[in-house]
């Protein structure tokens, strides 16, 4: 890329509000930027204050335009995509990058001229349940320069007749506010003791209700078991269905809190659990930073087969792959790594550091800079 060139990153996902897509976009920003390729941000501003949106933008060097939230879903959207038309069409940018299935729609209605689309494929974005939809998603699909699946598994959901050859896939990568000075430690484990936490927005397809199946036989083998929940309550359905007086003293709904109460927790816990089962609309897990974000802090992963997961967990070396409804598989998982905790427990540092957005970035200047035309 040359000095010329300039990005805009278009998301319906951003800190400091809650979503792995939002996490995604703006370290994929940050870094690029610090990679000395200007990155300008359009997104969104919800599940946030004003107050917090503004201490957030404050803290980045990098240029980040919120759309205005408007009484009405239709003005909302409709000024939404007028302000994504009229910034992409300015003539300012080369490359225009679409995270989030509304940031891909929004592609098209931007004339491309010149500019290089790129679209990063998460999960349920690309894989619609609407005949309607699937159709517009593979038109701006195919409209796409350069298209980024972050995992094998979202590669997979993509249309098949969409050009190959322009389809890369790139893994998410995690970062953390002054990761050099985070009080990480050393994971031991307590005979007859063992917390699990699951980090992610609780609704069902998070499969929090799965793990929840599997606690009453690991209280058995684990009498000191605790299950710390941390994430926006957005759906607790199945959560509920599932939860009675046998294991309410067992799990601890956090709710969404602060990346140092998140940290605090990870470093208090042993296992990170996230059994996710993809959804009849379409919507499945496309990685799971979280899980990469847990090994960081010497916690080995478990996670579901069939789902991005299986990418970002190095099976049998920073955690196990299991079906996320098979209790007896999640037993096995649990005494798998329990019995070589440590082994396991530096596996998933060494896997994590691999996932450093310093790494990461590496390929996605490289992807973008090999666009033919």
């Amino acid at each position: 890329m040359t000095a010329s060139e300039k990005i805009l990153l278009i998301s319906n996902e951003f800190p400091p509000g809650p979503g792995g897509i939002g996490n995604h976009a703006y370290n994929l920003a940050k870094f690029l930027n610090m990679s000395g390729i200007k990155t300008d941000v359009l997104t969104v501003s919800d599940f946030v204050t004003a107050g917090q949106e503004n201490e957030f933008d404050s803290r980045n060097s990098f240029s980040i335009q919120r759309h205005k939230r408007y009484e009405g879903r239709f003005k909302t959207y409709y000024r939404r995509l007028k302000e994504i038309r009229s910034k992409a069409g300015n003539g300012e940018y080369t490359h225009v990058i679409f995270s989030g299935r509304s940031s891909l729609l929004a592609s098209l209605i931007i004339p491309k001229g010149k500019m290089k689309f790129i679209s990063i494929a998460h999960g349920g974005d690309v894989n619609a349940e609407s005949l309607m939809e699937k159709m517009a998603v593979d038109k701006a699909l195919r409209r796409s320069d350069l298209i980024i699946p972050v995992s094998k598994y979202s590669a997979s959901k993509i249309n098949s007749s969409i050009d190959r050859s322009k389809v890369k896939v790139i893994p998410n990568g995690f970062d953390f506010d002054n990761i050099d000075s985070l009080n990480t430690k050393k994971k031991t484990l307590t005979p007859g003791k063992i917390t699990l936490i699951s980090v992610g927005t609780v609704w069902p397809r998070k499969g929090h209700h799965n793990v929840l199946k599997a606690l009453p036989r690991l209280k058995k083998l684990f009498p000191e078991l605790i299950y710390h929940i941390v994430g926006r309550t957005a759906d607790m359905s199945l959560i509920n269905e599932v939860m009675n007086d046998e294991l309410k003293p067992l799990v601890k709904i956090h709710g969404q809190i602060d990346n140092i109460a998140m940290q605090q927790l990870l470093n208090e816990s042993d296992i990170f659990i996230l059994l996710s089962e993809t959804q009849k609309s379409g919507d499945f897990e496309g990685f799971g930073i979280a899980a990469i974000e847990a090994n960081y802090f010497g916690l080995p992963a478990i996670g579901s087969r069939e789902s991005g997961l299986e990418d970002a967990i190095n099976d049998g070396i920073s955690g196990v792959i299991v079906d996320p409804k098979n209790v007896e598989e999640i037993l096995s998982a649990v005494n798998t790594i329990t019995g070589n905790y440590e082994t396991y427990s530096n596996g998933a540092v060494n896997w994590a550091k691999e996932h450093h957005w310093s790494m990461i970035i590496r390929k996605y200047i490289e992807s973008i800079r090999g666009i033919a035309g």
